[in-house]
């Protein structure tokens, strides 16, 4: 894996945990960063959320506010995202289905509460790309304190910096 070619750091974040690790990726790799927003919002609420995301499926894939640069100045994509029922969050896959990244690199990094990292879809919606080694960053949010934070995903900054050397940049 090359560490060279112009970043973009891509997330979507839920409850603010994705948010902080594709800030502190955006920081350490010195790469652009783009929000990935639906245009419908999901429930704040944890349980309400699950409801709705399960009651759309895996599948869906909900419209997205119009904030996308034009990808083609980038070589390497840092994708992030909340586990979503064992697989992506439905804004990413959006995202990766409504763009081209055949010849780019994708490198998933994803925040969970107990499946970790799942990048079978994003294989299937990049056949074109190369998908690296991910990173699955756990949050005990779901399973112990009910507090929705970044400071329960332990010391993910330190996961992030090893991660990085480990694959090459």
């Amino acid at each position: 894996m090359s560490a060279t070619g112009k970043k973009l750091v891509v997330y979507y974040s839920w409850g603010n945990n994705t948010k902080a690790a594709a800030e502190y990726l955006q920081q350490k790799l010195g790469a652009d960063i783009l929000q990935v927003q639906p245009k419908k919002p999901y429930p704040p609420d944890y349980n309400a959320c699950v409801r709705e995301v399960g009651r759309a499926g895996k599948e869906f894939e909900p419209e997205l506010i119009d904030n996308i640069p034009d990808l083609s100045e980038y070589d390497v994509f840092f994708i992030g995202s909340p586990c979503w029922w064992g697989t992506i969050a439905n804004p990413v896959r959006t995202f990766l289905h409504q763009n081209d990244f055949a010849g780019k690199t994708i490198v998933p990094f994803m925040t969970h509460g107990t499946s970790g990292l799942h990048v079978g879809d994003i294989k299937i919606l990049c056949p074109e790309a190369r998908v690296h080694d991910g990173l699955g960053i756990f949050n005990s949010y779901q399973v112990s304190t009910k507090k929705n934070t970044p400071d329960n995903m332990g010391d993910y900054r330190s996961d992030i910096d090893r991660w990085l050397v480990r694959i090459g940049f």
